[in-house]
């Protein structure tokens, strides 16, 4: 199974805006267990990211 990754800003305005990715950029969400010891680490955390898949499933 894959998982797609995007990263969004949040606008004043209550919209979310979603950032151009870099070319050569791959956005697979990785392996399953990422979901804890990578985007859900406390590093990542610390740079203000909320990640919803480290947490809960879709």
């Amino acid at each position: 199974m894959s998982l797609w990754v995007e990263v969004f800003v949040p606008e004043p305005d209550g919209e979310r805006r979603i950032p151009d990715v870099p070319d050569g950029v791959y956005q697979s969400g990785g392996f399953e267990s990422w979901r804890t010891t990578v985007q859900g680490s406390e590093f990542v955390r610390s740079l203000g990211a909320r990640p919803v898949l480290a947490d809960q499933d879709l």
